[in-house]
């Protein structure tokens, strides 16, 4: 070291050189920092453009892929168990597939793909999802017609230029569950990619009798058609065969006290198959750096064909004796939709502030067709000790000939237009305004009584307005106002007593705080809102065969979520809601089945709504090689019942995982129910479906 010094203190001549020591070239290679596993940034739902979700003055929930994975969320009703305020119910009537309720109101027609409407009745997969978002609140000004507690916008996978990967799933689980997924996509030249997702699933059930076929593919194409041009084809077919099951009796207003596994149908009559295609088409160009056009044109076609098997009325008898009523029909709703949108943004400073303005407009028809014919000489079961009888023989539907319940047939038509624009007043304060005004025109055709045919246009304008500050780049606060209609033919039915009525009207305001720690690797985010419906269906008192836009209904509730990134190696997604949801105002009244008096709705908490629900989802690395994850997921009792007399209980499901990752493979445990809790995911008046008992699943994931 003294050598060193002396040498570097040593004093030289003018101009002479001093020789340097040459140092071997030292390469140091950075690895890109992996973003947050369940921590969204962006949300395409919000603003019906990509745009930061801090920015948006609305509550966006966003579930990655990578949380899907985790959970093994197999179905989206699955996946959407992670968002705050919403529940999954059983589907009511021939509305059936899969049934949401959003902030205390029915979801049911609120399901859109990629931005566009994709409302048919099917279970869906997630197998060719990339995430789900669900923008909360009412939102008619970006989505039209229904849109009361927000909507669903799951998110294809599509194709990546410049990249080419194959991934292939196997999973094996209790009940011989077996499913396969691929995903798997290449670049055919510079202007070309493709990706390919496809499913095949053959699984029994924890409930007796009951399986779960299900079979899909949903190829897709990118074509950069210049540096400023692309279009994206996707398609998806997906097809299904199961069970018709709402699960066990409800008695004295609360689920039997029934093995979760007992089945109650016809053991060799489990009619219910499922045929849909929806075909996407989605064109972008940018004229310049400021002005672009999105165009997104869809086809939906969706088969439904099934035999339903429903508890009739309320349990009778006492004790081992307790009997239930049973019904039975061949039902079939094939639905075709046609939808085409088309959204400009132009970004330009507006009197020298930055300015995004989007305008747009909408057309599309939908056409359902409902069909129903009642099987006779259905008998009660008992419900304590059912004997699985066969068939009902003889006076079983089996075709649509003679005496039909129900054959009808409901046109729509939509047409709209709107604009939204998002001023930034400052760089801190940032304005959001616009409006939509849709044309809604139904046409109902009874082909049984030429009297229940009904024609219906409605005209209806929504405004929204937000404001949002943030005042460091880590806080953002807001306030939102927007509204929502629903019309009478909302989901394709219409009747004397609602063809007349102007739809219902609700509005959602809306106080919130979105925030950012540890570098924006994990989110905190809070609403405190109240959502009501002002001019609700109720019974007119001078005429009970008419309904009149009297009632009214309100959620009050506040939600809590936290995403992201405790640390490097440990991820996080909880949420928490508290809903207050009751009828303020009605004049319809209802009799109980528990009680078999008759009471005002008025009062009333609304159906299916728990005050409250959360969901805590962990996953931590020990090393590279190794992760260990689980949660809870939590509801409070809710009533399934118009008069508050039957009750599904609370319960908390826990859930654990384990895995072992390798570049090529990854090895996934998951456990269900780990504390083999009986519960139930949801009811109606009559009926209660168990939740899954302790089971588990093993993933095999090949990856290339």
């Amino acid at each position: 070291m003294l050598a060193i010094a002396a040498l570097l203190n040593a004093p030289h001549s003018e101009g002479a050189e001093i020789a340097q020591p040459m140092l071997p070239e030292v390469k140091v290679k950075v690895a890109a920092e992996k973003e947050p596993a369940y921590k969204a940034d962006t949300s395409s739902t919000g603003l019906k453009f990509e745009a930061a979700i801090r920015d948006i003055p609305q509550s966006v929930s966003v579930v990655k892929e990578e949380l899907v994975k985790s959970q093994n969320a197999f179905n989206l009703r699955d996946a959407l168990k992670n968002v705050s305020g919403l529940t999954i119910a059983a589907g009511e009537g021939g509305r059936t597939g899969d049934s949401i309720t959003l902030r205390g109101f029915s979801a049911n027609s609120d399901t859109y793909l990629d931005g566009a409407k994709e409302n048919g009745q099917y279970s869906r997969d997630t197998f060719f999802l990339d995430r789900v978002e669900v923008l909360k609140g009412a939102s008619s000004v970006l989505f039209g017609r229904g849109s009361t507690g927000g909507v669903i916008n799951p998110i294809a996978k599509k194709p990546v230029m410049g990249k080419s990967f194959a991934n292939a799933d196997f999973t094996y689980g209790s009940y011989d569950f077996k499913r396969t997924t691929l995903d798997a996509g290449t670049k055919l030249n510079d202007n070309v990619a493709v990706r390919l997702d496809a499913l095949y699933q053959d699984a029994d059930s924890f409930r007796d009798y009951n399986y779960t076929n299900r079979w899909g593919v949903a190829p897709s194409i990118k074509f950069d058609i210049t540096k400023d041009t692309d279009l994206t084809l996707l398609l998806l077919h997906q097809e299904e065969d199961s069970v018709f099951d709402y699960g066990v009796p409800m008695i004295g207003g609360k689920p039997a006290n029934v093995p979760v596994n007992q089945f109650y149908g016809f053991k060799d009559d489990l009619l219910q198959t499922y045929d849909t295609s929806v075909a996407t088409a989605i064109f972008n160009h940018r004229f310049n750096s400021d002005f672009s056009v999105r165009n997104t044109s869809r086809y939906g076609n969706y088969e439904r064909n099934y035999r339903t098997l429903l508890f009739s009325g309320a349990a009778s008898g006492t004790g081992t004796a307790a009997t239930i009523a049973r019904t039975q029909a061949l039902r079939s709703s094939p639905q075709e939709n046609y939808y085409n949108q088309t959204d400009f943004t132009f970004k330009k400073p507006l009197f020298g502030f930055n300015n995004t303005l989007l305008f747009g407009a909408e057309v599309g028809w939908e056409d359902y067709t409902f069909r129903s014919k009642n099987s006779t000489g259905v008998t009660p079961v008992s419900i304590y000790n059912p004997i699985g009888t066969p068939t009902v023989g003889l006076g079983r539907a089996n075709d649509f000939s003679g005496v039909l319940a129900t054959d009808r047939n409901t046109k729509t038509n939509t047409a709209a237009g709107y604009v939204l624009d998002q001023f930034e007043i400052t760089p801190e304060w940032k304005l959001l305004a616009g409006g939509r005004y849709d044309v809604f025109q139904a046409k109902q055709e009874d082909f049984l009584v030429n009297t229940n045919n009904f024609e219906r246009t409605d005209h209806q304008w929504n405004p929204r307005a937000g404001l949002v500050w943030q005042p460091k780049d880590w806080q953002a606060y807001y306030f939102s106002y927007g509204t929502s209609f629903n019309p009478s033919a909302e989901t394709f039915t219409l009747a004397a007593n609602t063809a007349n009525l102007k739809p219902e009207q609700n509005q959602n305001l809306e106080v919130g705080a979105k925030l950012d720690f540890f570098d924006g690797r994990l989110s905190a985010t809070g609403a405190l809102f109240r959502l009501e419906k002002t001019n609700a269906r109720t019974t007119d008192p001078a005429d009970p065969t008419k309904n009149i836009l009297a009632g009214e209904q309100k959620t009050d509730g506040f939600e809590l979520g936290l995403a992201g990134d405790l640390l490097k190696n440990w991820s996080l997604s909880a949420t928490y809601a508290y809903l207050d949801a009751e009828v303020t105002k009605s004049t319809t009244f209802a009799t109980g089945t528990v009680s078999g008096l008759s009471k005002s709705l008025q009062g009333m908490n609304s159906i299916n709504v728990p005050k409250n629900s959360g969901v805590v989802w962990t996953s931590y690395n020990i090393n590279p090689e190794w992760e260990v994850g689980g949660g809870v997921f939590m509801s409070g009792s809710r009533f399934t019942d118009a008069v508050n007399e039957v009750t599904l209980p609370g319960y908390a499901r826990l859930d654990a995982t384990v895995a072992y990752h390798q570049k090529h493979f990854d090895i996934q445990a998951n456990a269900f129910n780990l504390l083999d809790k009986t519960y139930y995911e949801s009811g109606q008046t009559n009926t209660a479906l168990p939740g899954v008992p302790l089971s588990g699943q093993l993933t095999l994931r090949l990856k290339y």
